[in-house]
C-alpha cells in the first residue's frame, strides 16, 4: 500500500510540476512573471512581500503581472532548480513579457520599487557598450 501512496504522490508531483510549467509558458505571453519562492508558507520574508503586493493590487493589475508563489520545495522542485531558487530560504524573480529575467531579490522588495523596475525603461545594447567605454577610459 505504501508503495501505491508514494507512486501516486511521485504522479501528482509530476502532473502539478506541468500544470505549472504550461501555465507560466502560457502566461509569459503578454504578461509579466513574478515568482515567489520560500521553504514554506511560513516563511516571514514571503509574508511580508505578499503585503507588499495585496497594498498595490492596482499597480499589479495595471503592469499585467502575474504572481506565482511556490511555497513547497518537495512538489515544485523543478521550479525551484529551474530558476536556481533556494529550497530554504525567500527568493523573488520578476521576469520581462518576453520570458527573460528582469530582477531577482533574496529579501522582500516594496511594490514602489518593484514598479520602478518595470516601469522604466530598458537601456538598448549600444548604449550599455558605450557607457561600459566611457568607464573605463
Amino acid at each position: 500500500m505504501s508503495d501505491i501512496c508514494a507512486a501516486m504522490k511521485k504522479l501528482y508531483s509530476v502532473i502539478a510540476f506541468a500544470a505549472v510549467l504550461a501555465a507560466t509558458q502560457a502566461q509569459a505571453q503578454g504578461v509579466r512573471r513574478l515568482m515567489l519562492f520560500a521553504g514554506d508558507s511560513t516563511n516571514a520574508d514571503l509574508k511580508l512581500q505578499r503585503q507588499y503586493l495585496q497594498s498595490d493590487s492596482i499597480g499589479i493589475v495595471q503592469r499585467d503581472i502575474w504572481i506565482a508563489v511556490f511555497a513547497d520545495p518537495r512538489t515544485f522542485r523543478r521550479m525551484y532548480e529551474h530558476h536556481g531558487a533556494d529550497r530554504e530560504e525567500f527568493t523573488l524573480v520578476l521576469m520581462r513579457k518576453d520570458g527573460t529575467e528582469q530582477f531577482r531579490s533574496e529579501k522582500p522588495v516594496p511594490t514602489k520599487e518593484l514598479f520602478e523596475l518595470i516601469d522604466s525603461p530598458p537601456v538598448p545594447a549600444t548604449e550599455v557598450g558605450s557607457t561600459k567605454s566611457i568607464k573605463n577610459q
